[in-house]
């Protein structure tokens, strides 16, 4: 009797042992991507997941000529306003990486957070609503990198009395949309930091 009890204690306890290690390792499959993992319905595609905003908007390997300088948060006040999208919901957080490029030139990585796609698309689609259509060329096109679509957005300032193109990249992964920027006239710099996000 005392043998029995003692085996079944011994396989129960194996049971738990065996659960607990399949729950640990992983290998239960939630259908959750693993964090930088790679979207399932598109082999290729960095997706985000389970990740730090952040962290994101502060890379750790930078293309050559860049240096990194700070990573400020920025609240959702800020964000409505600087991509125009007052009437934007589930804007959850977001942050700025702030980078230093050849000649002094400035580079931003905007990483907001949303609470679902659904609200990261609806920003993008604000934001581009904001501006006005160009007279001769296209003021968006849509280009790829890292595995994904982006929207290059082609705007003109005013710098020393002349008129000069600026370059973003914006485009969403998952819940969060991803925003590249410079203070520069040179577009290939702009995309270079944008692939270097890696999504």
């Amino acid at each position: 009797m005392t043998k029995n009890i003692t085996l079944k204690r011994s396989i129960t306890l194996i049971s738990v042992f065996a659960v607990l290690m399949i729950a640990f390792s992983g290998c239960v499959d939630n259908n959750t991507p693993a964090a930088n993992g790679t979207d399932s319905e598109n082999p290729g595609v960095n997706v985000i997941s389970a990740e730090n905003t952040s962290g994101i908007s502060t890379l750790e390997i930078l293309p050559s000529g860049f240096k990194y300088v700070d990573t400020v948060p920025f609240s959702t006040d800020q964000i409505k306003s600087d991509y125009e999208a007052e009437n934007v919901t589930g804007i959850l957080e977001g942050f700025e990486g702030i980078y230093k490029g050849a000649n002094e030139t400035d580079y931003y990585i905007d990483v907001i957070k949303f609470e679902d796609k659904e609200a990261a698309n609806n920003l993008i689609t604000a934001y581009k609503s904001s501006f006005t259509p160009l007279s001769n060329v296209s003021r968006f096109t849509d280009e790829s990198f890292n595995g994904h679509s982006a929207v290059k957005i082609t705007d003109y300032v005013t710098s020393g009395g002349k008129t000069v193109p600026r370059y973003s990249y914006i485009w969403s992964n998952e819940n969060y949309v991803i925003a590249v920027f410079g203070n520069t006239a040179e577009e290939s710099s702009v995309r270079q930091l944008a692939e270097a996000t890696g999504y």
